[in-house]
């Protein structure tokens, strides 16, 4: 049983947990701020233990501080978990995506792991030469396209064998100076544009910067798309959570969050650690036309990220 100052004292630092929470509100301001607005699931579960801790030691004021600080988290992640999709019809396209680590070396459970996901395309990220000759080799999937690089930023694009007939013409791009996969594809005879985003993670104001011109760039590349009557999906290691004002332009341009078909506190894909510890940055944003189905973080194969598999289908 703690003693009452000690339970104070307990209670106090849990309280601090709010203050990044309210930092991270103005991300527009500071792109530090930004990094604070990452961790609402933590900050929010920090808390309510706070309140509760309060409550039972009838602290009220400490209790109310924690109720105040509490609140705008909460209604932060209520939004998220009331987004709905709408009703669905037509067979699901299956999808999956996957931040390798380039200095992975489980490449066996990698390739055991896709050979098994159903999933007709995939989407995989820092892939080198090594990783391509691996790739190359996935039992039942043949590799539609790979930008192999040295860095951090190679790209990769598989498809099941037995779904060559979906797979269209497949673009290199250039997103704010960085690489990016688009591919054209059809699915229950209507047409859709898939895009593989990697962006810079922001460590620093310059690649800060840059992650966000990379996603304002996918949100100008998914109009463009829909203009031309597909329907855009960006699949992506976006170095954000939907927390963070980074993802503004994505919203701005229509997209949907993949996680309104998802448990937000179990959607965290990065990095490998116990899930209350992860965070939610690898991402799939698709059109209104289209409908998550299902959404569902995968085990850790040797990554400091873990892979993201989902279904989507068109709207009815």
């Amino acid at each position: 049983m703690l003693s009452s100052r000690a339970l104070q004292v307990f209670i106090i630092a849990l309280l601090l947990a709010g203050i990044p929470g309210l930092l991270g509100y103005f991300g527009a301001w500071a792109w530090w701020f930004d990094l604070a607005a990452h961790f609402r699931l933590q900050y929010a579960a920090a808390l309510l233990l706070a309140l509760g801790l309060a409550a039972a030691a009838r602290r009220w004021r400490l209790a109310l501080a924690a109720a105040l600080l509490l609140a705008p988290n909460l209604v932060t992640i209520a939004q998220l978990m009331m987004a709905r999709s709408p009703e669905v019809d037509g067979p699901p396209l299956h999808l999956a995506h996957f931040n390798l680590l380039t200095s992975n070396r489980q490449h066996a459970e990698v390739s055991a792991w896709i050979a098994g996901s159903g999933a007709a395309l995939v989407s995989l990220q820092e892939v080198d030469e090594r990783w391509a000759a691996v790739l190359a080799d996935v039992p039942g999937y043949h590799l539609v396209h790979a930008m192999p690089r040295a860095d951090n930023f190679g790209l990769a694009l598989l498809a099941r064998d037995d779904a060559t007939s979906l797979v269209g013409a497949v673009h290199s791009l250039k997103l704010a100076g960085m690489p990016a996969l688009a591919l054209e594809l059809h699915h229950a005879e209507r047409p859709l544009a898939l895009l593989s985003l990697h962006t810079l993670p922001p460590m620093s104001q310059p690649y800060t910067e840059t992650r966000n011109a990379q996603l304002a760039a996918a949100a100008t590349w998914a109009r463009a798309q829909r203009a031309r009557g597909f329907a855009p999906v960006i699949l992506g290691d976006f170095n954000a959570t939907p927390f963070s004002i980074a993802l503004a332009p994505l919203i701005a341009a229509d997209l949907h969050d993949s996680l309104a078909a998802g448990n937000v506190w179990t959607a965290g894909s990065w990095p490998d650690l116990p899930w209350p510890l992860r965070i939610a940055i690898d991402h799939c944003w698709h059109d209104a036309r289209l409908a998550s189905s299902a959404r569902t973080i995968g085990p850790a194969l040797g990554s400091d990220h873990r892979p993201l598999r989902l279904d989507l289908r068109w709207a009815r």
